[in-house]
């Protein structure tokens, strides 16, 4: 039998952020080593949620969400997903319940366990 050979999995500091995130978005300038979804936005929520995030010093990135079908969906702007590293997660709760309320525009669910 061969020897067990190293998996990029076993070590998630060494796969990056195209690992983890989808490709097409932007992000604040902060790295992590694991993100998590954490709620759906809209475009013109993206920049002044990232900033908030960034101020907080919380990693972030948002990248265009799943394209939804239908026709209310052919009405609606199209959905940002907003991920965050997960070392701050909690941090980026607390900094999104506060920006949120400052930054116009609908935000989505946020993404729960049971969701994902």
């Amino acid at each position: 039998m061969p020897a067990s050979d190293s998996r990029p999995a076993a070590q998630p500091g060494r796969l990056g952020r195209l690992w983890w995130l989808p490709s097409g978005g932007i992000g604040n300038g902060l790295d992590d080593d694991a993100w998590a979804p954490i709620l759906e936005v809209t475009g013109d929520q993206v920049a002044p949620l990232l900033a908030a995030l960034g101020e907080a010093g919380v990693p972030a990135y948002a990248a265009p969400a799943a394209k939804r079908l239908g026709a209310a969906a052919a009405n609606r702007p199209r959905d940002y997903q907003l991920w965050v590293g997960s070392s701050a997660h909690g941090r980026a709760e607390e900094t999104l319940i506060k920006a949120l309320r400052r930054v116009p525009g609908r935000a989505g669910r946020p993404q729960s366990a049971a969701t994902r």
